[in-house]
């Protein structure tokens, strides 16, 4: 039953809806109430007013026109717009209405309509006209036009030289050439001769701010325009601006709210509330508000650099790429959103991208310290030391202050290979910094270097910074981890928890030493425990999801856990593409299309769903979809070059491979040396016969890392494809000569006994074991060349020399008990069992103990394994035909013919079809 208070709202407002037709005021009385309340400053009385009389008179053009004059002085500039607009096309008088549109439309930042719209256009009222032209002036020098702002301020002040809007910016173009004194003392005299003029009084504050840095003057006048005008938005957001500038958080925060107080409706107010949110570091409620702000103004440069800002700091490089780039194209001369897309794209891994962003600001007469060490970082990413050397050099005369710039020397000291120096340096600026900055990068260092004894000396002394912090136990966890030391690892990622029981980060690395230590229930439990106190934790049900595919549940259940981390996060993007991802793993195309169909209704603007949609159409075969898709990704994102990776892979699907070839160059327009698409290139000019072009490729490859094998080894691999061994092996000793590694002895011999070499690749090994003689994966690739030949004995002897390196080594284990049971020789079963005990519940080796079973003719338990492996891969057929031979080993012909009639099912999909019918005529 409703509470009767509600019903009695209702009939109240039933009577009124009643009582509308009969009585109230007339459409001249709303209107005279309005002015009235305009006169009064009182815009919000004057906005329902006028309201109300355009429910009765939609058409009125000066309802409208007043509206919209209510509108706007009240901030909301984007609505005063439209009702300006309607008013405009209900013929409401030019005179009244061009001059306050303009304005609006410059409010909202579309200086260009202004500008196109009424550059030539003469109002009849000399008034009228003046503001029309100040405005138009005002647009002007938005867009860098002097001249034409000039020319505009001129014109203004000939229809009406006392107009005041036009002497101000006449003073602004004055201040703009750098008289500023001059500027200051006609401004003075201004507000002598207009006291109660704020307009005047704001332009005294931007100039006492810009000329003489007086911040305490600027905030006087800003304050006194705002006595005598509390709507003067320039005002309110002068005084933010300066209180930001100064620093002071609280200050700002405190206008923020008097502006959302004065003006609650206004673009401003939104804006700033958003900026707080930032500066709070309430990334959600920022994200939330941005996005919001552009459905308002989606082309403003300072909505889209604020939206970059919050995905930046939340690490979303893509989005933050994404409204940066617009905010550069949108105002490529502000520095900020320029600045901030090169730390974009230097986090993204793009350092050319970076220094082409940067080249407009490092070719000023006195770049920044920030802009240079984003240079310096770019060069040292791209592998150019000297470079980065000299601009880190650069960075730290521009702001010797800075620490960050001395720890980036440092850095290059040792990237250089003067490790003494630099990493003296570091250790000085980290003992002498009370920030981290030094202390992290000098255990990065310390680890890339693999001096871990000197990592754990950095992580005890940032732990004295951090006494009540995790992070020096999580690093220190990992440190141990590298040295093998897991129980002192748990120790600290314990300890981690104990100081901060949800992080996170230390739940995951103690999960995975205990699935290294086989305890994965343990690793369970503790996500599990996470979930008893936090049920909707989506990292929590993700990792349990995880846990629980390793461990052989069916597919339905981690679908289900999946589900409901998606049904109680649905503003989080992870769960939904791991659901997708899950699906398209299972082969389940249509679910997993349907899934992305929800994900994307549910977050459109999120680029990584967009992109899990166009994955989940490829898959099902809905290739023109696909391509649609990821166009948008690529339209979207156009400095990254996965969309058009993307796009390719699905025109080679469509056999388009002029269309692929188009994307793979345009992925490589973005990055030059992607290997990603220059194996794409390869692929393509192999498939189409073009090996000269694919050889190309390859040589352009080993030019951009001539120290690296992956050149020679694509160019390999081209010749392997058309049987030309010779340039074959050269390219892999090529390849091997760079990177004397395990896989490139592997590459070359496989060349050789592909090639029929077979003296050249015996006398390889033997050198390559000469040299290496505990290499397991080479020893264990020799046992599975043997096995290709059914050297049955010379695989044996191979998994046992795997095994004398690596006595854990499951595989090898399962291999050799594989073997034996081929040879017909006793002993299969002790290395079968040890298989299983190393690495439990996985069909390749339960069909191997199942096989070695059989052997002993222990057929029960042959057959009980052997129905295991079925169970876990219900869709690979040869476990379930050695089922079937079990169980007619075992003599159950009647379970023998159910799988063997499952078999025959398949038709052509089994290629053993010969052996299931012989079979099952078998008696």
């Amino acid at each position: 039953m409703k509470p009767w208070y509600r019903n009695l709202a209702a009939i109240a407002v039933a009577s009124s809806m009643g009582l509308a037709g009969c009585g109230g005021q007339s459409e001249q009385e709303l209107l005279a109430s309005a002015k009235t309340y305009l006169a009064k400053k009182d815009e919000k009385a004057a906005i329902i007013q006028l309201k109300t009389a355009l429910q009765k008179n939609p058409q009125s053009g000066e309802a409208r026109f007043l509206l919209g004059e209510a509108l706007l002085k009240s901030g909301d500039a984007a609505g005063a717009a439209a009702e300006l607009e309607r008013a405009h096309d209900l013929k409401h008088g030019d005179d009244q209405v061009l001059p306050l549109l303009a304005h609006a439309l410059l409010a909202t930042g579309q200086g260009k309509k202004v500008v196109d719209r009424y550059a030539d256009v003469t109002l009849a009222d000399p008034k009228a006209a003046a503001t029309l032209k100040a405005t138009l002036a005002a647009a002007y020098a938005a867009q860098g036009n002097i001249d034409g702002s000039s020319a505009a301020v001129e014109a203004a002040l000939k229809s009406d030289p006392r107009n005041v809007a036009a002497r101000l910016l006449r003073l602004r173009l004055t201040a703009g050439r750098g008289a500023f004194e001059e500027a200051i003392a006609s401004v003075n005299s201004l507000v002598a001769e207009y006291p109660k003029d704020a307009e005047i009084w704001i332009l005294q504050g931007e100039l006492l701010w810009v000329a003489r840095s007086d911040f305490d003057g600027a905030m006087k006048a800003f304050r006194q325009a705002l006595a005598i005008d509390a709507g003067q938005m320039r005002a309110h957001t002068g005084l933010i601006q300066l209180l930001v500038q100064k620093n002071d958080l609280a200050g700002f925060k405190a206008q923020v709210a008097v502006l959302s107080k004065a003006m609650p409706d206004s673009f401003a107010a939104r804006f700033y509330t958003v900026q707080l949110a930032l500066a709070e570091s309430d990334l959600k409620a920022a994200r939330e508000g941005a996005q919001q702000l552009l459905k308002i103004t989606p082309t403003y440069a300072p909505v889209l650099q604020l939206a970059g800002t919050i995905e930046l700091q939340s690490n979303a490089l893509t989005l933050a790429q994404n409204h940066l780039t617009q905010a550069v194209q949108a105002a490529p001369n502000v520095p900020v959103a320029r600045r901030m897309l090169a730390e974009a794209q230097l986090r993204s891994g793009q350092p050319a991208k970076t220094l082409a962003t940067l080249r407009p600001l490092l070719d000023q007469a006195r770049p920044g310290a920030d802009v240079l060490g984003l240079a310096a970082a770019a060069h040292l990413q791209d592998g150019d030391l000297a470079k980065a050397e000299t601009y880190y050099a650069l960075a730290a005369k521009a702001d010797p202050t800075d620490p960050k710039a001395r720890v980036a020397l440092a850095l290059t000291q040792v990237a250089k290979g003067n490790t003494e120096i630099g990493f003296t340096q570091l250790e000085s600026l980290a003992s002498t910094d009370k920030a981290t900055y030094a202390d992290l990068a000098l255990i990065s260092a310390r680890i890339r270097r693999n001096d871990l004894d000197a990592a754990l000396k950095a992580v005890d002394r940032l732990q004295g910074k951090l006494t009540d912090k995790p992070l020096p136990h999580l690093l220190r966890g990992r440190i141990l981890v590298m040295r093998k030391d897991l129980v002192g690892a748990r120790a600290s990622l314990e300890r981690a928890l104990v100081l901060d029981a949800a992080y996170f980060p230390a739940m995951v690395d103690l999960a995975g030493i205990d699935v290294a230590e086989g305890k994965s229930q343990d690793a369970l439990k503790r996500f599990e425990a996470l979930l008893a106190r936090d049920p909707k934790n989506h990292l929590a049900l993700l990792a349990v999801a995880d846990l629980r595919q390793r461990n052989g549940v069916k597919p339905e259940e981690v679908g289900t856990l999946l589900t409901d981390a998606v049904r109680f996060n649905p503003a989080e993007a992870a769960p939904r593409l791991a659901l997708v991802d899950h699906y398209l793993a299972m082969r389940n195309s249509k679910v997993a299309l349907a899934t992305a169909q929800d994900a994307v209704a549910a977050m459109p603007d999120n680029l990584q769903v967009l992109d899990a949609l166009g994955r989940a159409q490829l898959a099902a075969g809905d290739t023109q979809q696909a391509i649609s898709t990821f166009r948008k990704l690529a339209v979207a994102q156009p400095t990254l070059p996965q969309p058009f990776l993307r796009l390719a892979d699905a025109y080679i699907i469509r056999q388009d491979f002029a269309g692929a070839t188009q994307s793979l160059r345009r992925a490589l327009d973005v990055t030059p040396n992607l290997l990603a698409a220059q194996s794409g290139l390869v692929r393509i000019a192999l498939a189409t016969r073009r090996v000269d072009d694919a050889v190309q490729v390859a040589r352009t490859v080993q030019r951009q890392r001539p120290t690296e094998p992956v050149g020679y080894v694509i160019e390999g691999q081209i010749h392997a494809s058309q049987r030309a061994w010779g340039p074959a092996v050269a390219a892999y000793r090529s390849a091997l000569e760079r990177d004397r590694s395990t896989d490139g002895a592997i590459r070359l011999h496989a060349l050789y006994s592909l090639a029929g070499r077979t003296a050249d690749a015996e006398q390889f090994a033997a050198d390559w074991l000469k040299a290496q003689p505990r290499d397991a994966r080479f020893l264990f690739h020799l046992g599975s060349i043997a096995v290709d030949r059914k050297d049955y004995a010379r695989a044996e002897a191979r998994y046992r020399q795997v095994l004398a390196v690596q006595p854990d080594h499951a595989i090898a284990s399962n291999n050799v008990a594989w073997m034996l049971v081929q040879q017909g020789k006793p002993g299969a079963l002790t290395f079968a069992e040890r298989a299983n005990q190393l690495q439990p519940d996985q069909p390749v080796i339960l069909d191997t103990l199942a096989s070695a079973l059989g052997a002993e003719q222990q057929w029960a338990k042959a057959v009980e394994w052997q129905r295991k492996a079925v169970a876990l891969a219900p869709n690979a057929p040869g476990y379930r035909l050695n089922l079937a031979k079990l169980l007619i080993k075992a003599g159950e012909r009647a379970g023998a013919r159910v799988e063997l009639d499952k078999l025959a099912a398949l038709g052509d999909k089994f290629a053993a079809q010969s052996e299931v019918a012989a079979l099952m005529k078998s008696p």
